[in-house]
């Protein structure tokens, strides 16, 4: 049997599939298997049109499912909740169709997609799981366990936010085109991450770097990236440097700061043999 890509997923999904999953989705905050009486009441449907639906879900890997005190119970997946996420952005105008997988990672899957007018957008869906949660707390500072689905959206919408207040202030960084529960829509850029890259201008490509660091810093509340390296730069064709993932910012964190820097300065150093003063850096975002 074929396996699903994402996008025949979504396509199968009609607006009654969409209604019984969205309610799965909004009642797992309550529930961390919702159960079957539970959805019926919510919904009020026929005991054979919910179950036809149900399987239906969990077929397609939507849901999944297990015995909660004598009964069946259901909790929206990962592939779920990127579903309801590409039929919001459909509907508001935001993504017309979902492309093929082009990165996958610990805490997010990203794809090509198009837009109404055909234009290739990027749509980026986090994903926090097991690997990546007890990082997401340490740096974060969360000291209680927390829902893996609730982070997750918390994720997309905090890229969103650290990404518009960027762009408002002319940084190089992708344009947000939208955000729905764990996706992030964003402008593509083409072109390749700073390590594979061997730049013709380090020195102006180390500047053009600290001066977005600043930008950050400065006209966005002292947000910090908080995960800066050479793997999270990409270099545009004319060698112009943006700087992309940033759903693990903080704010007015100096020990980021530094990490983020030393991260970058090293690299600048090691490859192209450039030496920056790192307290004299730090100087000028802080504006000191």
């Amino acid at each position: 049997m074929a396996v699903l890509t994402l996008a025949e997923r979504a396509s199968l999904v009609g607006s009654l599939d969409y209604k019984v999953l969205r309610t799965i989705y909004e009642l797992n905050s309550s529930y961390e298997y919702v159960p079957y009486s539970i959805i019926i009441n919510k919904l009020g449907l026929l005991e054979r049109e919910l179950k036809e639906v149900l399987l239906k879900l969990y077929n397609l890997k939507l849901v999944s499912k297990e015995r909660v005190l004598k009964e069946i119970g259901y909790r929206i997946t990962f592939t779920g909740l990127d579903t309801l996420a590409i039929k919001k952005l459909y509907a508001s105008k935001v993504l017309n169709k979902l492309g093929i997988i082009i990165g996958e990672g610990k805490e997010s899957n990203v794809y090509f997609g198009y837009d109404f007018s055909d234009e290739t957008i990027i749509v980026k869906f986090h994903r926090v799981g097991r690997t990546s949660y007890k990082n997401i707390r340490k740096i974060r500072g969360i000291k209680y366990k927390e829902d893996w689905i609730k982070l997750t959206i918390e994720n997309a919408e905090r890229e969103f936010s650290a990404l518009s207040c960027l762009i408002n202030n002319y940084a190089n960084v992708p344009k947000p085109l939208g955000q729905a529960y764990n996706a992030v829509v964003m402008e593509y850029i083409q072109g390749n991450e700073l390590y594979r890259t061997n730049l013709n201008n380090p020195e102006e490509v180390l500047e053009e770097i600290i001066s977005n660091v600043r930008i950050a810093y400065q006209y966005c509340g002292k947000l910090v990236h908080g995960d800066l390296s050479e793997y999270n730069i990409l270099i545009r064709e004319d060698g112009k440097p943006y700087i992309i993932d940033w759903p693990q910012w903080k704010k007015d964190d100096e020990d980021l700061l530094f990490r983020d820097l030393t991260n970058i300065l090293y690299y600048f150093n090691k490859k192209y043999e450039i030496y920056k003063d790192i307290d004299q850096v730090i100087n000028y975002i802080k504006g000191e």
